[in-house]
């Protein structure tokens, strides 16, 4: 039997030598990269929602900072961080991680070893501090933490993007680049808007301006920044990252193809129809091409992908649709909400999978009081599972039209049976020969 490279990645960030799309994103970005070599960064912040291409931007930005990707006729040369953020993060923790970061990268010999223990040794005595002194206390210490960091992050920016002299790490950096996964997950321990406020202009006092923060994270972090510090909004350019356009999907899969068939013997080509059923059922989030296209690569047989590869790897046992459900939408339906009540509300606009809902066609179908269906629309709204239109009020939508794909066909066995009678119907035309 051949074993064949499949190369879809539906469970890791894309390879930079594949990313597709987000020019202009790419362009805003690169440019802050420049600013930060003048000494007045623009930071910024990443949003999207899940399986949109954040951490696959954060990767590629992170190979043009290091220099493997030229920009404008010239190859820069940050020290990139990279790090994410949980719920359980604190600050101390965070500056551990970025400490770690620039310490496995910095730690080339003796001396450089001890300037960064020298450098930060302030955090021990923090640590037996934060253990035996009241909240009231931790508040003031936040601010004396972020001034002792402020320190130690300068004297590592003079030693390495400033001067030439008494190198004790043996190179020279444009800047440091810290990037930041998951940052909308950041709870109220952390403080993050008031964090990055007070090191940032902290560090801008100590004459350092090399340095360029990013965040990446859910529509969320805009709501965390500003609860934790109205102004600290301010500090990040926001970067939305849209759904990839259907040219740019064609452009997926021809460069997955593309390098399929560079590591493969047997050659894989899809057909016109097949590469149709890809876009629509991709909705241009990068995750559900690399996912789709997964399946379909896996179950063709002949060297053709056609559209009962596409159809049989979408929504077999197992299928893309069943796995992307798992990542992304079962928890939504099942763990987020609580009552079954919420669930016929999701259930009642999935008949109109992705398009907008009014709160009167709902209630036409729903079973139960109207005080019920108002606390379940506010439930939904709250726990971002459904959108509100902006401007109107009393409209709905379900965040994507595979989220109600997917609530269709595991949730109403009837659907389920349908589908799949016509999508062979749809296959067997094929055959006949109207693909």
């Amino acid at each position: 039997m051949e074993i064949r490279i499949n190369p879809f990645r539906p469970n890791s960030p894309v390879n930079p030598g594949m990313f597709v799309g987000r020019s202009e994103e790419l362009d805003r970005l690169e440019i802050s990269m420049l600013q930060t070599l003048a000494e007045q960064p623009e930071h910024f912040m990443i949003t999207g929602e899940r399986g949109i291409g954040k951490t696959s931007l954060l990767m590629y930005l992170r190979h043009v900072a290091e220099g493997n990707i030229p920009i404008f006729d010239r190859k820069l040369k940050f020290l990139v961080v990279e790090t994410d953020i949980d719920k359980s993060t604190t600050q101390i923790g965070l500056i551990e991680k970025i400490r770690l970061g620039l310490s496995r990268q910095l730690e080339i010999g003796e001396p450089a070893r001890n300037f960064l223990k020298d450098t930060w040794s302030f955090l021990k005595r923090v640590r037996v501090m934060d253990s035996c002194i009241s909240e009231r206390e931790k508040k003031a210490g936040n601010e004396l933490l972020a001034e002792e960091f402020a320190y130690s992050l300068s004297s590592i920016i003079k030693r390495i993007c400033y001067t030439d002299k008494e190198n004790i790490f043996n190179a020279k950096y444009d800047g440091i680049l810290i990037l930041i996964d998951e940052a909308d997950n950041s709870d109220h321990v952390l403080n993050i808007g008031t964090f990055f406020k007070l090191l940032l202009e902290r560090i801008q006092k100590q004459g350092c301006n090399r340095v360029l923060i990013g965040l990446a994270g859910l529509s969320d972090l805009r709501k965390a920044l500003v609860k934790s510090h109205p102004s600290s909004l301010r500090i990040f350019e926001e970067i939305e990252l849209k759904r990839l356009l259907p040219s740019e999907v064609n452009r997926v899969i021809d460069s997955c193809l593309k390098s399929a068939n560079k590591k493969n013997e047997k050659q894989t080509e899809i057909s016109e129809k097949a590469r149709q059923l890809l876009v629509a059922y991709s909705e241009g989030y990068p995750h559900f091409i690399q996912q789709f296209g997964h399946s379909s690569f896996s179950v063709d047989t002949d060297g053709l992908i056609n559209t009962k590869d596409v159809t049989d790897g979408a929504f077999d046992d197992r299928g893309a649709l069943e796995l992307i459900g798992n990542r992304y939408y079962r928890n939504d339906f099942y763990n987020k909400i609580q009552k079954d009540n919420y669930r016929q509300v999701l259930r009642i606009m999935a008949d109109q999978l992705d398009g907008w809902v009014s709160k009167k066609e709902i209630r036409k179908k729903f079973k139960g009081k109207e005080a019920t269906l108002s606390n379940a629309i506010k439930a939904l709204r709250d726990r971002h599972i459904i959108i509100s239109k902006e401007g109107v009020k009393g409209e709905y939508r379900l965040q994507h039209k595979g989220f109600a794909l997917w609530i269709k066909l595991y949730a109403d066995p009837d659907f389920l049976k349908d589908f799949r009678a016509k999508a062979k119907s749809e296959e067997e035309s094929s055959n006949n020969g109207i693909e």
